[in-house]
């Protein structure tokens, strides 16, 4: 039933890098334009919590990468939703000024771990497969990407994060990361039902992408394929 559902309507879901974007010329911040573009889509979804949808531009560049809050500029006939979630304290609350350097724990719990010299040296079984994950994403093409073995490293890296920080101060961590995916893959699941028949371009940090995609599947949502 919930592929009779959502059969009428095209999801594509295209990872993106964020601030890498800069610096790799074979997937830069030009080529996500294209993609969205060549994919024509009435809604863009974005990596932006839903009640800061339609703020300004100065507060949206404080908090979200330059991809995202650039869409309503680049494609003005879209409709631009959101799907991010940062926290249950941030819920239909702006975010503060200054809120990552001085006010968010889970900044201050990865500044913690970054100094943690025991943790760190724990941590280092895990950071093999960020080295080998940066070195596809530094200079691969969307493609490039697609076909690697990118989605099998981060789930690696966050596999391993999981062991390696259980029981510690630090697991607070993983269980935030773990509860974003969920309330960005419920979201997206909601934007899906609220636009039936329409075609959705979702862009998503290259993190999220793997569980994301699997988990609409289950769902019972068809993606196509951005390439």
């Amino acid at each position: 039933m919930l592929a009779t559902a959502f059969s009428q309507t095209k999801v594509y879901i295209a990872p993106v890098l964020h601030g890498m974007h800069q610096t790799n010329y074979n997937y830069s911040y030009d080529s996500i334009r294209a993609i969205v573009q060549r994919l024509n889509p009435d809604v863009i979804a974005v990596e932006i919590r839903p009640e800061d949808i339609g703020t300004d531009t100065a507060y949206l560049k404080q908090n979200y990468p330059y991809e995202m809050w650039m869409m309503p500029y680049w494609f003005p006939a879209a409709t631009i939703a959101g799907f991010d979630w940062l926290g249950t304290e941030l819920e239909g609350a702006p975010i503060p000024s200054r809120y990552w350097k001085d006010h968010s724990r889970i900044k201050a719990l990865q500044r913690l771990l970054g100094t943690d010299s025991v943790y760190q040296a724990k941590l280092a079984a895990c950071q093999r497969y960020e080295d080998e994950r940066l070195a596809i994403l530094q200079a691969g093409s969307l493609k490039t990407i697609l076909q690697s073995n990118n989605y099998v490293l981060i789930k690696e890296y966050y596999n391993c994060l999981d062991q390696q920080l259980r029981g510690s101060e630090y697991e607070e961590l993983t269980r935030f990361y773990h509860e974003r995916n969920k309330r960005i893959q419920q979201n997206v699941l909601q934007l899906a039902q609220d636009h039936k028949g329409k075609t959705i371009v979702v862009l998503t940090g290259d993190d999220h992408y793997p569980y994301l995609r699997e988990y609409l599947l289950k769902q019972g949502v068809s993606l196509s394929q951005v390439l």
